[in-house]
């Protein structure tokens, strides 16, 4: 299992590469920064987290996880993290494209997706309800 800062760290950091991707680094690192700014008030442990745009330094790591972040629930945790990937894939919008949360556990290691799915995160379900809210949302409109 993998601990709660490296997992973190490795999801942040593949959500920054793959929404860089799609928009740009800057782009990317401000949405990341914005949605865990948001999320502070509900998860004050995200203050031990700290995301750097990297684009014009040479070395250093894109995200910093602090490790006291591994004495939070597994609930709590979970939630979090659920919660940062459903935001940053609603503040990228159509940028997120069809198959954002494929790429994400393409990405990931099959230690991390096995932590997350312990942790209540099922990525294949969350592209599927954000299919479904799409199609909700077109038949409205």
């Amino acid at each position: 299992m993998v601990e709660n800062s490296e997992l973190m760290k490795q999801i942040l950091t593949t959500l920054l590469t793959i929404s860089g991707r799609k928009t740009t680094p800057s782009h990317a690192v401000y949405v990341m920064t914005s949605t865990i700014e948001k999320l502070k008030k509900q998860y004050s442990f995200l203050n031990d987290i700290d995301v750097m745009d990297t684009t014009f330094i040479e070395e250093g790591d894109q995200v910093t996880v602090m490790a006291n972040i591994n004495d939070i629930s597994k609930n709590e945790f979970g939630s979090a993290l659920k919660d940062i990937i459903s935001t940053l894939t609603e503040n990228l919008g159509k940028e997120a494209g069809h198959f954002f949360f494929k790429e994400i556990s393409q990405k990931l290691s099959e230690d991390s997706i096995s932590t997350m799915r312990d942790f209540g995160i099922d990525l294949g379900l969350m592209q599927l309800e954000q299919m479904v809210s799409k199609m909700g949302n077109t038949l409205l409109n």
